[in-house]
């Protein structure tokens, strides 16, 4: 199966059905402040290691905003204002309050009201989408786009090129402060400001869709094509496999980190399932009474909330319980 096909296909076919919705009201709150918000810089290497509790059951009759299930509780949910690529786009949280998501040509800040607090114009080309977004360690964000380069956003708003790749690129993680793993049809590849390096893994990928990397080295690669989620060590080898049997096929979309535990997108079953660095289930939370779009993308700070980012530009934002 073509797997680029079927994302564009997807981006097509969501934005025509979602074009309708835009209105004027949308574009009201967009404010640009003169100076970037800066992110909270995160060290893969470091923060607090997280479990989840086990499971919790539904406490019915206590409305949507206070449903417990499985180690998650739904803060807010809201729709990002303005323009409707941003959906497709990468999400990268800055903080409890603010989060980066990316769109055509552009990337921004936005609050848990859906506001746009920030625009950073000049980040890929302007038909080009910027897929995914990454912190680094000085206050800076990295962003993977489609027109097959990796681009640096300064606290300050400054935007230069950090790699170009021959490759078309789809998930983008921070290994240590300089070095990037980008993951892309292909497999694995280390990315510094020198050159782009593949790596060799110990086990079989069909289609590394997204990659994150723990505060103990450990790295968890959403295979889409191969309807699982894998984990390597810090040496890339093959330490522990998830793929659960649901009532539809199990396809990884989008996965973080808690600091130990990996969050991933299961956007055929419309869950956020948590593993440990093994591979093993902890939680499984149904997103469908939070939202009936499809969870594309996630995204955490350790010992913080966690964002999902749904096929359509909804976002919910839950703590973790």
């Amino acid at each position: 199966m073509d797997y680029e096909y079927w994302y564009n296909f997807v981006i097509s076919s969501m934005s025509k059905k979602l074009a309708h919705q835009t209105t004027a009201a949308s574009k009201k709150g967009h404010s640009d402040t003169k100076t970037l918000p800066v992110p909270r810089p995160l060290s893969p290497r470091s923060g607090a290691a997280q479990k989840l509790p086990a499971p919790k059951t539904d406490s019915s009759g206590s409305g949507a905003a206070q449903r417990v299930v499985s180690g998650l509780r739904l803060r807010t949910t809201f729709r990002v204002a303005g323009d409707l690529s941003v959906w497709g786009g990468g999400l990268c949280v800055a903080g409890g309050d603010l989060a980066w998501v990316g769109g055509r040509g552009s990337v921004r800040t936005i609050d848990t009201a859906g506001r746009v607090t920030r625009r950073v114009s000049g980040v890929c080309g302007s038909e080009s989408l910027c897929r995914r977004i990454v912190r680094g360690d000085d206050g800076e964000v990295f962003v993977v786009s489609d027109d097959r380069k990796i681009s640096r956003v300064s606290a300050d708003g400054a935007v230069s090129t950090f790699s170009k790749l021959t490759f078309r690129p789809w998930g983008l993680t921070q290994l240590s402060s300089g070095r990037l793993l980008v993951c892309g049809r292909g497999g694995l590849y280390t990315v510094t400001g020198r050159g782009v390096q593949g790596v060799e893994l110990g086990v079989d990928v069909k289609c590394a869709w997204d990659v994150s990397v723990n505060s103990k080295g450990d790295v968890a690669v959403a295979d889409s094509g191969g309807r699982k989620v894998c984990i390597l060590d810090g040496q890339y080898k093959h330490v522990g496999t998830y793929s659960p049997t649901k009532s539809e096929p199990f396809r990884p979309l989008s996965l973080t980190s808690d600091g130990e535990n990996f969050v991933i997108c299961d956007i055929n079953n419309n869950t956020i399932d948590t593993i440990d660095r093994r591979g093993v289930c902890l939680s499984v939370y149904p997103t469908t009474d939070d939202c009936r779009e499809r969870p594309w993308d996630v995204d955490m700070l350790p010992s913080n909330c966690v964002w999902v980012k749904f096929a359509g530009g909804h976002v919910c934002v839950y703590d973790q319980i």
